[in-house]
């Protein structure tokens, strides 16, 4: 019996409508862990490091970790992996709420996608049988209309990770969505174009399949020990969600304003955190699978076309991306960028460093009121933000080069433009600034995906969150000096 791993996955061909069940080696799981580990291994060995992106051959990746389904605290996650269209290397984006677990509980530790479908299709996953169902109703549809309508058709006790408008259009920043209205987003590196260029809209899974532990006595004795110390470290995270970092980043040079340009945002820091937001508009808080922490926050949206709905509360990166990058005080205009992000399929990262970008660009005269159909994109103006954010989902007008992302943006439009891009290997940089923590400059610059803060997070250990000793690092080092920094990001 597989502890940790159901030791299959499904394979899928939209092309000829076909599936099939492959095993896994427990070999592999003991070298990769399953996870983004064993999707790379399978992407390396099985497809064309040459192809499109957007072509039916290239392949895409759902997986599930050792630990996904189990009682461990925050071990919630699924991995998607495929060639990124934005940068056209290696792409992998992380996503938790639950749809790892029930994809789990489907029997298999994960899906692969082949091919494309001739018309709209989604992939439900039930008890280990799997279909490819139509999905001309919910094609044109937001993300929260596909998952209600999608759990209508199948079950109430399911789980959707799909794509809105942004990915069916192909926009190269464009993410996967989990959970409908209490979005988690698989957000980075635009894989939600993969499932558009397949004509996917959706995948759907459930099932009632065991997860085997080992010794589950003692794994939940544990996680019951450490459960109250979590909760205890993570009081910030439980009452104010990531925002709530927003004022302390600011203190310490880690937060981006003007894009990129500037260092003091005190004020509009205050005016944007999550204590902001638990002020204002917060309704309640909600947790993905297994995690006591419950950082996720239900506001309601106070401006824009959804006024008066139920939404996820923005995150730190949204809330960092969507206010001090452009100088956007208002944090009702930035749950409303953040709601129109997750309703249309979009990374917030990416759609806020490109339309700083072109915030930065309108400001030297690249970018005119003719591009923009009138939207006036002047610092500080967090409604000029909302109305680009439907352009680029839809690829209208000025949208239509912003879907392609930062640097390919600002290949198109020349005249220098690429000297304000914030980008490594054409993935726009997360919100933690290399020149507060300069670990993460070696971080942004080397890590596989592109300029991704989580793949040394040795930001962490700078800002004393924990000692880099955990990852055997200890050589002396100071926050913004440069001594050992290439070697403490490499060793995390």
């Amino acid at each position: 019996m597989p502890y940790g791993y159901n030791g299959k996955i499904i394979e899928i061909d939209l092309s000829n409508r076909s599936n099939k069940v492959r095993e896994i080696d427990e070999s592999l799981y003991r070298k990769f862990f399953a996870g983004s580990g064993l999707a790379s291994w399978l992407l390396y060995n099985e497809s064309d490091i040459n192809i499109d992106p957007l072509s039916p051959d290239n392949p895409m990746v759902f997986m599930t970790g050792l630990l996904t389904g189990t009682p461990v605290p925050t071990a919630c996650k699924a991995s998607v992996c495929s060639k990124s269209p934005l940068t056209g290397i290696w792409g992998e984006s992380t996503v938790g709420g639950f749809f790892g677990y029930k994809l789990k509980k489907t029997g298999f530790d994960g899906i692969i996608v082949r091919g494309k479908s001739d018309k709209p299709v989604y992939i439900w996953l039930n008890e280990g049988i799997l279909e490819l169902r139509d999905a001309s109703s919910v094609w044109g549809r937001d993300c929260y209309e596909t998952t209600e309508m999608l759990k209508n058709e199948t079950s109430q006790k399911a789980e959707v990770a799909c794509i809105g408008q942004a990915g069916e259009n192909l926009v190269k920043i464009a993410g996967i969505m989990i959970g409908g209205n209490e979005t988690r987003a698989a957000g980075r590196v635009g894989l939600g174009a993969v499932m558009g260029s397949k004509n996917l809209k959706a995948i759907v899974v459930d099932g009632n399949a065991p997860i085997n532990v080992f010794d589950l006595d003692s794994m939940r004795k544990l996680t019951k020990e450490i459960t109250p110390l979590i909760k205890q470290n993570t009081k910030g995270l439980t009452d104010f969600g990531t925002a709530g970092s927003m004022q302390a980043v600011e203190v310490n040079g880690d937060l981006p304003i003007k894009n990129w340009r500037e260092g003091s945002f005190e004020e509009g820091a205050m005016k944007t955190s999550g204590q902001m937001i638990a002020k204002t508009m917060l309704v309640s808080h909600y947790a993905c699978y297994g995690c006591p922490i419950r950082c996720g926050k239900m506001v309601e949206i106070k401006t824009g076309p959804y006024k008066g709905t139920k939404a996820h509360g923005p995150e730190y990166e949204t809330c960092a991306g969507f206010g001090a990058l452009i100088l956007n005080e208002d944090v009702y205009k930035i749950a409303e960028a953040n709601d129109l992000c997750n309703r249309f399929g979009l990374d917030t990262i990416s759609t806020s460093g490109v339309i700083a970008f072109a915030y930065e660009a309108y400001e030297k005269g690249i970018i005119t009121d003719k591009d923009t159909g009138g939207i006036k994109l002047n610092w500080g103006d967090g409604e000029a933000a909302c109305g680009l954010i439907p352009m680029i989902a839809n690829r209208q007008g000025i949208g239509n080069i912003l879907a392609e992302g930062s640097r390919n943006a600002a290949k198109i439009l020349g005249r220098n433009s690429i000297e304000f891009t914030v980008e490594v290997k054409g993935l726009e940089m997360a919100y933690h600034d290399p020149r507060a923590f300069t670990s993460m400059a070696g971080n942004y610059a080397t890590a596989n995906r592109g300029a991704c803060h989580l793949e040394a997070l040795s930001y962490f250990a700078e800002n004393g969150a924990y000692s880099p000793m955990i990852a055997g690092f200890d050589k002396p080092f100071e926050t913004h000096g440069f001594v050992n920094k290439g070697e403490m990001a490499a060793v995390m």
